[in-house]
């Protein structure tokens, strides 16, 4: 299988987008208690970064069907280097090597905007993606006082490991 990334359809697709965001809350949290303040201004927030090109709101898909979504940008505080506020797969497709396309279609993006490293938050119980983000090289580098339980990881974008070169 070989996934498609295509920007975020709002109008068609948003009701999808906030039950991938729900899912990946209780991911994160193991509840969904505290969605809804977090998740206030969601679809304004997406309309208004999806003209910006430093935004990046991507749904993945397998032939007809969405199977997940991405959000990323390319900046942060730290100079030349993007920032990953979601990886999601829809549950039948974790573990099938699409989150290792993903990472790499990330990475290649974020390259050819000019980044030379990604940064991402991801709680400590979340082992599954702990494991996955090791695996590629994401480094901790601090904790991550705006949501709890979590810490902030950073990976190096080496041109040798993207697409691009």
């Amino acid at each position: 299988m070989k996934p498609e990334f295509r920007p975020v359809n709002v109008d068609e697709h948003f009701a999808l987008c906030m039950a991938f965001r729900r899912d990946a809350f209780v991911c994160t949290f193991q509840s969904d208690n505290g969605f809804a303040p977090f998740i206030h201004g969601y679809e304004e927030r997406m309309r208004a970064r999806l003209v910006d090109p430093r935004w990046y709101y991507i749904h993945i898909w397998d032939n007809d069907q969405i199977i997940g979504q991405l959000e990323f940008k390319c900046f942060s505080d730290e100079a030349e280097t993007g920032y990953i506020h979601l990886i999601y797969l829809i549950p039948e497709y974790r573990g099938s090597g699409v989150a290792d396309t993903a990472q790499q279609f990330m990475a290649d993006t974020l390259y050819q905007a000019g980044c030379q490293a990604m940064l991402l938050t991801v709680s400590r119980t979340n082992e599954r993606a702990l494991r996955h983000y090791r695996r590629w090289g994401w480094q901790r580098v601090g904790e991550d006082g705006s949501l709890r339980g979590t810490d902030i990881y950073r990976r190096e974008i080496w041109p040798h490991k993207i697409g691009v070169i």
